[in-house]
């Protein structure tokens, strides 16, 4: 086999044959400057959005231009990332479309047909000349040249892009910004283009989404098939609410919390474990608002027969978990099993302390009422006096009386605010503390006040309204 032919194929034997002129020369440059300006786009699509959020915040605080720049910059990331796409595909479209016309002007068809001969006569190809021909312009314009875009446009400046992201966005913020300023009707049109897609997606997304009351019904439909208990009803149903309720709604009141003061002797806090058989407890000086930490019950193992002068004070845990009263109970359990605790200070939006909030109370919200070995019945206590006259405790939840009577748990809704308690729904009424024997209608219910302690609604006694015909009916 002759090896001169297949010899004049190689890269020598291409710049040998070529015939350079202006053309070629020019050209050549164009194509450099295109594929650096290729390179240096694709680095900063990921320079630019490799920022942290601690990193765009020192960009905030800093006070020099560039960095000024650079923030505005990426502070609008849809309009950067059209405005880099935009000129990236811009860019790639003229390599692809010149570099055809350089390479017919360089690689003439009598010198790509000398390499088709040469190929057919080195390797004993069976194939015609016209075919061998069109492979090689084809490996060469569309291959050749996609391969060289690839690899020098997008592959190697974005791994040197990311390696030092900042000093490459840095570099490139003065180009960024004018091609945002030249390409800013463009840009913006694509951008206004994807929220409008979006928000139509979303709208139908939503449209397509169940109501609560929807699941509720399908959840009935699909229990009553499967025979499922009461407590399994409920339970899927409490799922359900489950994302909607706050930390207020289910909260131990701010009149109900058991709490020591740190000034207690110790027999004081013994006497206070064996009363309440709780595990933890608040401890604050002087008022509930001032909390001064936790006490854990186990701390106190080894202790117990110390005297009473025993100062049990360095007992308390400095770490109070403090939780507005507006958090959903969702996102407090998550805070909760993250930061392995089981207590929390509920404080209202002036920072006094509203209520206490236990992992407990949150698994209830679910499961139901959970009884431990400490726990008295936690059945409501009422009195039922006749068909239609009970004697309710104030604190009695709202939601409890419907239950028990059996309206709609919504029914006094319009008329009270933020109240949760029957006794907070008179106060709101009233806008004012009661006295012993003060009667309230509300829609028809005479709410009378039957005892009061300090700053605090005692019993009730709650008149139904008379005659089935006008009670309100449960749905």
């Amino acid at each position: 086999m002759d090896p001169e032919p297949f010899l004049s194929i190689l890269p020598f034997g291409i710049f040998a044959l070529m015939q350079p002129d202006w053309f070629v020369v020019w050209g050549g440059l164009l194509l450099l400057v295109l594929i650096a300006l290729s390179a240096m786009i694709s680095g900063s699509e990921i320079a630019f959005f490799s920022y942290t959020p601690a990193d765009i915040s020192e960009l905030e605080q800093a006070e020099d231009t560039r960095s000024k720049k650079l923030y505005k910059l990426i502070k609008s990331p849809r309009t950067l990332l059209a405005t880099i796409l935009i000129t990236n595909n811009l860019v790639n479209i003229t390599i692809v479309i010149f570099s055809e016309i350089f390479l017919r002007h360089v690689l003439s068809q009598e010198m790509i047909g000398r390499w088709a001969a040469s190929l057919i006569q080195s390797l004993h190809l069976q194939m015609g000349l016209n075919t061998i021909a069109e492979a090689i312009n084809f490996t060469i314009t569309v291959v050749g040249v996609t391969f060289l875009l690839v690899l020098m446009g997008e592959v190697m400046p974005k791994v040197l892009a990311y390696a030092d992201y900042k000093l490459f966005s840095r570099k490139m913020t003065p180009m960024l910004v004018f091609l945002d300023r030249l390409l800013h009707p463009l840009s913006a049109s694509f951008v206004n283009l994807g929220h409008f897609i979006e928000k139509k997606l979303t709208d139908k997304s939503s449209h397509e989404n169940m109501t609560k009351e929807e699941i509720d019904k399908a959840i009935d439909l699909t229990t009553k098939a499967s025979n499922s208990t009461k407590d399994e009803i409920g339970i899927l149903k409490s799922i359900v609410k489950f994302g909607d309720v706050t930390v207020k709604e289910i909260m131990q009141p701010r009149i109900d919390i058991q709490a020591i003061d740190i000034e207690s002797s110790f027999s004081d806090l013994l006497n206070l474990i064996k009363e309440t058989g709780f595990s933890r407890f608040p401890v604050y000086e002087g008022d509930i608002d001032v909390i001064k930490g936790m006490f854990y019950v186990k701390d106190l193992i080894g202790y117990f027969h110390e005297s009473e002068d025993f100062d049990w004070r360095p007992l308390i845990r400095k770490e109070v978990k403090y939780v507005p009263n507006s958090k959903l109970i969702s996102d407090l359990l998550k805070e909760f099993k993250e930061e392995h605790i089981h207590m929390g200070i509920v404080i209202d939006e002036y920072g006094a302390t509203d209520g206490l909030i236990t992992l407990e109370d949150i698994m209830e919200e679910v499961v139901g009422e959970i009884q431990d070995e400490f726990d008295e019945d936690e059945e409501i206590e009422y009195k039922k006096i006749n068909d239609y006259t009970y004697v309710f405790d104030g604190k009695t939840l709202i939601s409890d009386f419907c239950k028990i009577i059996h309206i709609d748990s919504d029914f006094f809704d319009d008329v009270r605010d933020e109240a949760d308690s029957l006794a907070g729904m008179l106060l709101e009424e009233l806008k004012d503390f009661p006295k012993k024997g003060t009667v309230v209608d509300i829609k028809g219910f005479k709410f009378k006040v039957l005892t009061m302690g300090k700053r605090r609604i005692g019993e009730i006694r709650i008149v139904l309204p008379n005659g089935e015909e006008s009670m309100p009916a449960a749905r």
